[in-house]
């Protein structure tokens, strides 16, 4: 695990770099921050400039992830967990239960079961 420090530190040589030449146009970059753990992830997204926003990531839900996010015009940072790590489930997926019109009179039904 690393500290809020430590990524400052390594931010502001990136930040020297780019102020080297700042008028060069550059890719604007993701930083994205792939949390394991439920208190560095909102310890971190504690730390993030403002406005930020949330989305869950489709998909299975065991890999389901959470993502907030930080997107201005000249960076994005990304930062996400697996959803199971900070929402508990309220109601378990359950299976579908169906209701259908009849398509066959009760004769034709008869005669296909037969």
């Amino acid at each position: 695990m690393t500290t809020a420090g430590h990524v400052a530190i390594e931010l502001r040589k990136l930040a020297d770099s780019l102020d080297a030449q700042p008028d060069a146009e550059i890719i604007k970059p993701l930083i994205h921050f792939y949390g394991e753990a439920k208190e560095p992830f909102l310890s971190t997204a504690k730390l993030l400039p403002r406005p930020l926003k949330k989305r869950i990531e489709g998909g299975d839900e065991k890999y389901r992830r959470i993502h907030v996010e930080y997107d201005s015009s000249a960076m994005w940072i990304d930062l996400s967990v697996r959803q199971t790590l900070t929402c508990e489930i309220l109601e378990p997926a359950k299976p579908a239960v169906y209701r259908c019109a009849p398509i066959l009179s009760d004769e034709e039904e008869m005669a296909v079961g037969a």
